[in-house]
């Protein structure tokens, strides 16, 4: 396999990223799966919510706003339900127990929803449906996050932009991801490292007054809900779905603006058997023969192609599975950086 030079193998990124996160306490286990979980982001293209966001991870175990090695303990459990506590660990650890406990009670009772709380940020949301998918269910995932969304005719955010995620088994399988706002909050993170404006009407400044800078929105800046006052409602359904249902915190009581605050969000994680419904290699059939259908569907002027949801990205990984990641140079710098300040070993062409 040849790698071009400014590339990367996924497995260096998540050597690199596991062996930073164990510097600073994270048992082996968990920090390769944080590290998974954020090398497949970028591998899909979501920067937004890969290698990016290492740094402020590192920076959060080292202040104490997140707990290196926690304990995720059963609050409640009943054959079908759970909930969980995180006991404020990272979150793609915790959501991925989750996950695995739901998967578990949905081969055994059809279906397996399980709520986790007190945790941190979870990462890209289809990682966890996906999983699913991959065993051959349907895939559930959503979070709330800090208050970031003004509802329809408010003035000030009081929802996050609540990510929701369904993963469907098909080859490939079809996979819906997207946060309840135009545009992302790691959309900002990333425009303002690179120096890049932002996209037009997706975000608020201060003053709630349309802006591109993003020095403006992380200034006290507002993101714009998709489709106006659905993505509204459905932000709100996520946060009740997860901090309320979980007797946690909705999205305006969440603080962790700094890096010694917990970040006490909630995740819900669920799982369906298609077994316990149909016959599971004819549901799968029938999302392929419905994806092909679409595909093929007569296209407008100037189209190329029609895109099942989640298919982008899909083909995305497997080229660069194959040909290798791409790597901005500030997130390549934090890296280094990283690595050298921790006294940790990473390959020689990240340094």
């Amino acid at each position: 396999m040849t790698i071009a030079s400014n590339t990367l193998p996924a497995e260096v990124l998540v050597d690199a990223a596991a062996r930073i996160l164990e510097s600073v306490g994270v048992p082996a286990a968990g920090a390769v799966r944080v590290a998974r979980n954020l090398v497949t982001a970028d591998l899909r293209g979501v920067e937004t919510h890969g290698l990016i966001r290492l740094r402020p991870y590192v920076e959060r175990i080292e202040a104490g706003g997140i707990a290196a090695d926690p304990e995720i303990a059963v609050v409640r459990d009943h054959p079908a339900t759970a909930l969980l506590d995180g006991g404020n660990g990272l979150g793609a650890v915790a959501a991925s127990a989750a996950m695995e406990l739901a998967m578990g009670k949905a081969a055994a009772s059809g279906v397996g929803l399980v709520v986790v709380r007190n945790i941190n940020h979870f990462g890209a949301a289809a990682d966890y449906s996906l999983a699913a998918a991959e065993q051959g269910m349907i895939g559930l995932s959503a979070t709330n996050v800090l208050a970031l969304i003004a509802p329809t005719g408010a003035a000030v955010p009081m929802v996050g932009n609540n990510p929701l995620s369904f993963a469907f088994p098909g080859d490939p399988p079809v996979v819906y991801d997207s946060a309840m706002s135009v545009s992302t909050w790691g959309r900002v993170l990333v425009a303002a490292q690179r120096g890049e404006p932002l996209p037009a009407d997706a975000f608020l400044d201060g003053d709630g007054r349309p802006t591109t800078d993003p020095a403006a929105v992380l200034d006290g800046g507002t993101l714009l809900p998709v489709a106006g006052y659905k993505g509204y409602g459905l932000a709100l359904c996520v946060t009740l779905l997860t901090g309320v249902l979980a007797g946690w915190l909705s999205d305006a009581e969440l603080t962790g603006h700094r890096p010694h605050e917990p970040g006490g969000n909630t995740a819900l994680l669920g799982a369906i058997d298609v077994g316990a419904f149909t016959d599971p290699a004819e549901y799968a059939r029938r999302v392929d023969r419905i994806g092909a259908e679409i595909r093929t569907a007569p296209r407008r002027p100037g189209v190329d192609r029609v895109w099942l949801p989640g298919e982008k990205e899909t083909e995305r990984e497997r080229e660069r599975r194959e040909h290798g990641v791409p790597l901005a140079d500030p997130v390549r710098a934090d890296l280094a950086a990283l690595a050298a300040r921790l006294g940790v070993e990473i390959d020689a062409r990240l340094r």
